[in-house]
């Protein structure tokens, strides 16, 4: 129901409102902007409401669409950073493989220098030795022909001597 218009001087002292029947054409078009009036505001309040909505249903779904696109840029920078962990995980594998290796061959080639050498230590000991009784047994022979040299020597000596003794005699 519509309020009364109250100060307005085409409806003072004509009654309540439209159902009187003393109110002017001047008046009830008044009345009927009035309404329209009303009405458009109305209107535009739903319009704005509705535009207000729908800004909020396309913010609220661009939101949505950032979201899935960020969640799809997450997805894959983890599979890429995961595809890299993997493939630096193989890498620093092989490395401490290599590095496992080079240690077992580092370690075959000490032990095989270690054997070779107590091999040529006792070879020397066994060759130094060996050397040393050679020598000796050079040694005592130099010292036989010496002594058999001397021995001769005196032989003669002893002869001469005696074939003088019996020349002199």
């Amino acid at each position: 129901m519509a309020e009364p218009i109250v100060g307005t001087p085409a409806i003072v002292g004509f009654g309540n409102g439209i159902g009187d029947g003393n109110l002017s054409i001047a008046t009830l078009l008044f009345l009927m902007q009035q309404r329209t009036d009303a009405g458009m505001c109305e209107l535009t309040r739903d319009i704005h409401r509705e535009t207000h909505q729908n800004d909020i249903n396309i913010t609220t779904q661009g939101a949505a669409n950032q979201l899935a696109i960020e969640k799809i840029g997450a997805a894959t920078e983890l599979a890429i950073e995961k595809t890299a962990a993997a493939t630096h995980l193989a890498i620093v594998g092989t490395v401490l493989e290599a590095q496992k290796i080079a240690g077992i061959a580092a370690l075959t080639a000490a032990t095989n220098q270690a054997s070779t050498l107590a091999a040529i230590a006792e070879c020397c000991c066994e060759t130094r030795a060996l050397i040393i009784e050679k020598a000796n047994g050079t040694d005592a022979l130099i010292r036989q022909i010496e002594d058999a040299r001397v021995r001769d020597l005196l032989a003669d000596a002893k002869a001469e001597i005696a074939a003088l003794k019996a020349a002199a005699k």
